[in-house]
């Protein structure tokens, strides 16, 4: 459970369930797998715990446990949305799967305290629903079915917090660990690379638990093999926050101006010759009154010669429709968040109300290489 901007390719497919205050909220199709799994495991286990229940009732009461671990997952991600909202900071949308769920942000957060406080929301939820869990084992009769729902929600969502405390990334207590760094040392970066050691630690010491558990008799084989799978993310997140931290420098030096292409502002109206001719080799922008269209380049080439001079531009452009303005003055973790927020392919840079430039996303990630 953990706010993330870098969402792995293997996590993306799912359907939207519903969406809320216009978020969406995405459910893996690894969710229904993880489902199958717990009801397989969980039934018999239900049949033992409670006296005289049937063999379809256990397997309600194990999918129940399914759809509350999944119910306690989504409140988990909810806890740090909201916080984000309320912070400013844009949610793309909420995911659910079989490795937990993740927040996705449009950008960073621009101090440690708001990065705390959206990371520590979400295991401060689970443990509110875990202590009304354990409330509602006081006042049930052990071994009833509303003892065993209420012990369900207990030790799922406590089992949630405490895990998700732990302070390496991308856990949530990683997210504060890293938070904190930058807090003491004023660098965010170093922050993710301590964060992110940390976090190889916790995924090594995962996949070690789960192996003596195993080795137990605690855990089935389908149980090992969830926990070595929810190491591997853990180690893959925990990577991806060290390499974050090494570009640090990178990200750092990023200028839009200096990054952009410098841009030929020519009349929409004007023919392919003329266009290239104001150009010089830059980047032409059509306008009228505001910017119309981009040339495509591989276009214009395949226009033949004797044809340039009075071919019309008007159907050789790139619609600018779907271009946003950046400011020429954006650096830095800056850049990279406005580039996030858009999601877009080029962006026209703009100084003091003057178009002085294009800037293609592409170019910033090979200047971040």
């Amino acid at each position: 459970m953990r706010s993330s901007q870098a969402v792995p390719p293997f996590r993306r497919s799912g359907f939207t369930l519903c969406r809320l205050r216009g978020i969406p909220i995405v459910l893996g199709y690894t969710w229904l797998l993880l489902a199958a799994m717990v009801i397989v495991v969980y039934a018999p286990i239900v049949r033992r715990s409670i006296p005289g229940v049937g063999e379809g009732a256990a397997y309600l009461v194990a999918a129940l446990f399914a759809i509350t671990l999944l119910v306690s997952v989504f409140l988990h991600e909810l806890g740090h949305a909201l916080v984000s909202l309320r912070s400013g900071i844009g949610v793309r949308q909420i995911n659910l799967d079989a490795l937990g769920g993740f927040t996705e942000m449009d950008r960073e957060s621009p101090r440690p305290g708001t990065a705390a406080a959206i990371a520590l929301a979400g295991p401060a939820v689970s443990a509110v629903l875990g202590v009304a869990g354990l409330g509602a084992l006081a006042v049930t009769e052990p071994g009833s079915l509303a003892w065993q729902l209420s012990f369900q929600v207990c030790v799922a969502n406590l089992l949630v917090a405490v895990y998700n405390l732990l302070p390496g990334l991308p856990l949530d207590g990683g997210k504060a660990l890293q938070a904190g760094v930058w807090a003491a040392t004023g660098d965010r970066w170093t922050g993710y690379r301590l964060a992110g050691w940390s976090g190889r630690v916790v995924a090594v010491a995962t996949a070690a638990v789960g192996a003596w558990l195993f080795a137990a008799g605690w855990f089935s084989w389908l149980g090992l093999l969830l926990l070595a799978l929810v190491a591997f993310e853990l180690w893959r997140g925990a990577t991806a926050a060290i390499k974050a931290g090494a570009m640090g420098p990178k990200i750092s030096g990023l200028d839009a101006a200096a990054l952009a292409r410098p841009v030929a502002v020519v009349p929409a109206a004007a023919t392919l010759g003329e266009a290239l001719a104001a150009a010089g080799g830059r980047e032409v922008v059509a306008v009228a009154e505001r910017p119309v269209g981009v040339l495509d380049r591989a276009a214009a080439e395949a226009v033949p010669e004797d044809k340039v001079a009075s071919m019309p531009l008007a159907g050789l452009l790139r619609s600018a429709r779907g271009v946003p303005a950046i400011e020429a003055g954006l650096r830095g973790q800056a850049l990279v968040d406005a580039i996030g927020r858009t999601r877009a392919e080029e962006h026209f840079v703009v100084d003091e109300g003057r178009l002085t430039g294009l800037l293609y996303t592409a170019d910033v990630v090979r200047a971040l290489r």
